[in-house]
């Protein structure tokens, strides 16, 4: 599955050019929706959304949590909406933490929402589909907000946004600048013409195609912070090491980890937000890793979300990076 989206979705092949005449259709659709959906809603706080317009990861999450931290460092009072893709309370709009505590119930709540709730202190996360519904619960129970974030939102159109940053990842990129399913976009680029900031992640170059739009580029980079056990003791890593990820580019967990200055022997891995319960697979890898005398299996703290309430006798070891955006000054807010 990995090969054929490299081969097909990240490059131009017969195939990606074969389903060129249905991501053209397809296109069009996604042009005209925005074209025809209304606001429905406008906060009486300033709404921000961090999104993206491809399909896999570029980053969306991360960089929620280092502006909302940095959001609030300057002052402001912020709150973050997720989708709480995959989680219990995906169609239920549920506060899963505030000012003073995560929720024991945030576990539930899907990866990407545990994580945020877990890294940002003081911040409340609230999950659900319908983003409306999340604003205004958060309008009703937090009355002196600055900022709403809304982390995966850029296609979501009918509550009004105030500032729109979409993300790309440097090892992704483009793609192979197709729409779904010729490629990985998720909207032609001409939507960023409605975006207020490009954020790129990595230090590859800009695709030219990002460039024509004219928008301010932020870049940034993830830098290893620490390694730290299950029990968040930080751990000094030598020996054999694997990694495990199930993330939306893998590749990316791979560079951070080389460009950490180490080496792995194998790499699991699994399709993105998978849920890790089917314990004869993880049997089957700790088998694996005493076969092969590894000591560690590195994983991301998106993982560690769900495999920390997951029994199992896996060595783990947590990558926590630190987000670093390169140019600040260039951020307006």
């Amino acid at each position: 599955m990995q090969n054929f989206i490299e081969n097909h979705l990240y490059k131009r092949s017969l195939l990606s050019y074969l389903l060129w005449p249905i991501s053209f259709k397809y296109s069009l659709i996604l042009k005209l929706r925005r074209l025809l959906t209304k606001k429905e809603y406008k906060s009486k706080f300033k709404i921000i959304s961090v999104g993206n317009i491809v399909s896999g990861g570029s980053g969306k999450t991360p960089f929620t949590i280092f502006l909302a931290n940095h959001l609030k460092d300057q002052g402001f009072k912020v709150a973050v909406s997720h989708r709480g893709y995959k989680g219990k309370f995906e169609h239920e709009n549920k506060l899963i933490s505030n000012q003073e505590e995560v929720f024991d119930f945030a576990q539930d709540a899907g990866d990407e929402a545990y994580l945020l709730a877990s890294k940002l202190k003081g911040i409340p996360v609230i999950v659900g589909k319908n983003r409306k519904v999340s604003i205004k619960i958060l309008e009703q129970k937090f009355v002196d907000l600055d900022y709403i974030i809304l982390d995966d939102s850029f296609q979501h159109l009918k509550v009004f946004h105030d500032l729109d940053f979409v993300v790309f990842n440097s090892i992704g990129g483009i793609g192979n600048g197709f729409v779904l399913p010729a490629g990985i976009l998720r909207e032609p680029l001409s939507a960023l013409k409605y975006a207020d900031y490009i954020v790129f992640n990595g230090k590859g170059e800009i695709p030219g195609r990002l460039l024509k739009y004219n928008k301010p580029i932020l870049r940034c980079v993830y830098v290893v912070k620490r390694f730290y056990d299950k029990d968040g003791n930080d751990v000094k890593i030598s020996g054999r090491k694997s990694l495990l990820s199930a993330i939306g580019l893998p590749r990316s967990f791979e560079k951070t980890i080389k460009e950490a200055g180490l080496s792995y022997e194998k790499h699991y891995r699994f399709p993105d937000h998978y849920d890790f319960k089917d314990k004869a697979i993880l049997q089957k890898i700790e088998t694996e890793l005493k076969k092969e005398k590894i000591d560690y299996l590195l994983i991301t703290e998106k993982d560690f979300a769900k495999l920390r309430f997951i029994e199992h006798n896996l060595p783990l070891v947590v990558v926590e990076v630190e987000f670093k955006l390169l140019n600040l000054e260039e951020m307006k807010m």
